[in-house]
């Protein structure tokens, strides 16, 4: 429609929470992040060219918000769940390996699925959620993940998990491989399985540095867990790109401003930890990006968290710092 604007109301049980006031763009996007139980409905607006305003809504379907599709990888197995209130449904599962759809669930009362795959590597999965409701109304999601080879680094030692990141690069999973078993035995340890679970969701520290930990959720009983993907600059990259390319301008004079000045935050940061008796994880270079989002420097080793507790005395505070003044802007 020539010269008309277009809004946009989220209702959630008879209320609105959420709005877009008139533009030109036909479209939006709301974040369902509201109770999943409660009725979702969306008014649309449209306001010609005359001034008159033409109004019509639209009731969401309960299975469209309250339908959260899950997985984990576990022992050459491939586990896939739908978690939902609603009733009087039916389930169907279809997982693609390294583009190839390789086994399917069709439509049963049960709303898990469990596939065997085998040992060799896996360079991506998709799988695709199916669910059929009473009057045989079908509702679909799909979850996508890529194998993802993290860049090297000098003092690691091999990496006790295999990573995955999500298609939309919001996701990292960090799936337990038969390499280390360390993290996996202490969490059989009482109360251990807690701690990991708090330092995740960011409920373990009262200091300051909890404002430098990734995020993390969906912890499994062997360690694999998923995390928020930060965009963003590895340090100990930085430093390498910064030294032995400095004609190429990789990081701009800004940036590198931005990370020294953040840099000084989270030395702050680090310092009220230990006062607090708090201070424990790995914060060697390779494991803390700059976010170019956030302007912030995270800490991406959650495992660190439980391993490096206490710390070893190479990884002090004393030597964080010595590591942290090798960024010069």
């Amino acid at each position: 429609m020539e010269g008309a604007e277009f809004a946009f109301y989220l209702n959630i049980d008879g209320e609105n929470v959420e709005q877009r006031w008139y533009e030109a763009q036909p479209y939006t996007v709301f974040n369902l992040n509201y109770d999943r139980i409660k009725s979702h409905s969306v008014i649309f607006f449209v306001r010609d060219k005359t001034g008159e305003i033409h109004i019509k809504s639209i009731n969401l379907n309960q299975f469209e918000i309250d339908f959260i599709p899950s997985f984990n990888i576990s022992k050459n197995k491939l586990n896939c769940s739908i978690i939902t209130s609603q009733k009087n449904f039916e389930s169907a599962f279809y997982i693609y390996l390294n583009n190839e759809k390789v086994r399917q669930k069709w439509y049963s009362e049960n709303n898990f699925a469990e596939f065997e795959i085998d040992k060799s590597i896996i360079e991506e999965f998709e799988i695709k959620y199916f669910i059929r409701d009473s009057e045989s109304n079908i509702f679909s999601r799909s979850i996508r993940y890529d194998k993802l080879e993290p860049e090297g680094n000098a003092v690691k030692t091999k990496n006790q998990y295999d990573f995955f990141i999500s298609h939309h690069k919001k996701t990292i999973y960090k799936s337990m491989n038969s390499s280390n078993h360390e993290l996996s035995e202490l969490l059989e340890k009482p109360g251990k399985m807690e701690r990991f679970s708090n330092i995740l969701n960011g409920t373990q520290f009262s200091s300051k540095i909890i404002n430098h930990i990734v995020k993390g959720f969906d912890l499994e009983p062997d360690g694999s867990y998923k995390s928020n993907y930060i965009e963003g600059y590895r340090l100990d990259l930085a430093i390498i790109l910064t030294e032995k390319y400095p004609s190429l301008n990789l990081l701009s004079k800004l940036e590198l401003e931005k990370i020294t000045q953040q840099r000084e935050i989270l030395l702050d940061a680090l310092q009220d930890a230990e006062l607090k008796g708090e201070l424990c994880g790995d914060w060697a270079l390779h494991n803390l990006i700059y976010s170019t989002n956030d302007d912030k420097i995270y800490n991406i080793d959650l495992e660190g968290f439980m391993t490096y507790d206490p710390f070893p005395e190479w990884a002090n505070l004393g030597k964080i710092t010595e590591w942290l003044n090798l960024i010069k802007a």
